[in-house]
């Protein structure tokens, strides 16, 4: 791995465990046992850090939330249900979201400092709002909702994405990472529940059964 890659990869790692705030350039440089001056060949400081970390996060989540978009039958195959497929998606989603937890804890502090994180995190919103409706249609199109309850449902499921890791370090700080991400998704697919009108109670009972056999096989 070349040095710019394991300095990021070290800063990130530094800034998830003990919070961005607390950590210095040159303690990114302790931890890699190389000298301030071979960091700032490199990188200028905390601020390129940051904008190199957050370019990355970009980078894999636009990839991976315009997949609805480009690909509308995403969520359907022949032998997964959209359900699990809508499932595994969100699981991938906030995965990559967790691997920079970091980013979430403040995201307008960080927006406020960096407008190219401003730019980059209204980007990242619209996505998410697009891919959660993307999901959301595809589940409730049965039931066929009105324009309205499908922005709710939408709108919950799209805040939702993008505060949980906050919310969840605040309530369950000794939480394991395959429980903060499963009990994420069984959160966002909830929202879609009270507009599946009969189907509700089976609905949530399919998610729960995925979250219990998703949490045991992390587990494994």
């Amino acid at each position: 791995m070349k040095t710019a890659d394991r300095i990021l990869e070290t800063a990130r790692t530094l800034f998830n465990d003990e919070g961005e705030s607390n950590v210095a350039a040159s303690d990114i440089a302790i931890a890699m046992d190389i000298s301030s001056g071979n960091l700032y060949y490199h990188f200028k400081g905390k601020d390129a850090i940051h904008r190199a970390l957050f370019s990355r996060l970009q980078q894999e989540l636009v990839a991976l939330l315009a997949t609805p978009l480009t690909n509308p039958s995403v969520f359907t195959d022949d032998e997964d249900s959209p359900l699990l497929r809508g499932w595994l998606f969100l699981t991938i989603v906030l995965e990559t979201m967790y691997a920079y937890r970091y980013l979430y804890e403040s995201p307008a502090d960080l927006m406020h400092r960096y407008p190219e994180i401003d730019r980059g995190f209204q980007r990242l919103s619209r996505l998410k709002h697009a891919a959660c409706e993307a999901l959301v249609r595809e589940l409730l199109e049965s039931n066929g909702p009105s324009q309205q309850r499908l922005d709710s449902a939408v709108n919950a499921m799209a805040l939702t994405l993008t505060f949980w890791l906050s919310w969840d370090r605040m309530v369950n700080p000794d939480a394991a990472e395959d429980v903060i991400i499963h009990q994420g998704v069984l959160q966002l697919l909830s929202f879609c529940a009270p507009f599946m009108g009969a189907e509700q109670e089976s609905f949530y009972e399919e998610c729960e059964i995925l979250y219990r056999e998703m949490v045991i096989r992390g587990k494994s």
